[in-house]
């Protein structure tokens, strides 16, 4: 009996007080953890795998190339051989493609368009009402990705999402876009633009995550009412035996 009572001291100094600010800790050792969005992202578009690009030079016709990226984020070209494209937009490729063929043309000008767009979709996860995949039409925002999937549930971190997206070299990068407003100003994330296969997440609130706590760790393990003593627990006979 004893044992059990200190366990349940213990849990019970684990749980926040109602009125403080418990979960402020580790709300902000989370935020901590996750480093800001940094980079300025401009919004253009970055090429996939899997995308149709119609390549024309405009001094040179037979070197002209509609390709489709391979899996490996790669394309063939004339004279020049393999290049990485995935992952780079529009005018990075043109410019790499100008400087590749700058000793073997004379005036290297590309243009390149986009004929078949692959991967169009993002993917939202965590607490929102309708987690699951997107498609992309058109530009599309992390808080308007959060609220085409039915918005935040009533257990949501409102204050920032997490955004997952992929690197050149194919490594996950972790970005954190602030749902705040400031000094009258849209909150990041209602200008932060997604790129395709993008995942967005919408972290548990900790006082959801404490509440839960209470739930699994109390009202689930201790068969007893917190306010109707342990007469149910011991019985009629107690658990020593005899009367009470």
């Amino acid at each position: 009996m004893r044992v059990f009572l200190s366990a349940f001291v213990v849990v019970m100094m684990a749980i926040p007080a109602r009125g403080q600010s418990a979960s402020a800790t580790s709300e902000a050792a989370r935020q901590a953890a996750v480093p800001p969005v940094t980079d300025a992202d401009d919004g253009s578009y970055r090429l996939s795998p899997g995308d149709v690009i119609d390549i024309k030079f405009s001094h040179n016709a037979e070197l002209n190339e509609e390709v489709r990226i391979r899996p490996d984020g790669r394309i063939s070209m004339p004279l020049v051989g393999e290049m990485l494209v995935a992952r780079t937009t529009i005018a990075e490729l043109s410019t790499r493609l100008a400087t590749a063929y700058q000793d073997i043309l004379r005036t290297p000008s590309v243009t390149i368009q986009v004929r078949e767009f692959a991967n169009r979709r993002v993917f939202v996860g965590g607490e929102v009402h309708r987690p699951g995949m997107l498609p992309m039409n058109g530009r599309q925002t992390a808080l308007g990705a959060v609220m085409e999937a039915g918005g935040f549930k009533p257990t949501a971190a409102r204050d920032a999402v997490l955004i997952i997206r992929r690197t050149e070299d194919d490594r996950p990068r972790l970005l954190r876009v602030s749902m705040q407003n400031k000094a009258g100003q849209a909150a990041e994330a209602a200008n932060f633009t997604l790129q395709p296969l993008d995942v967005i997440l919408v972290n548990e609130s900790g006082v959801a995550r404490s509440g839960r706590a209470l739930d699994q760790y109390v009202r689930q393990m201790i068969p007893l009412s917190l306010t109707g003593g342990f007469s149910w627990l011991l019985g009629k006979n107690g658990i020593f035996g005899g009367s009470r």
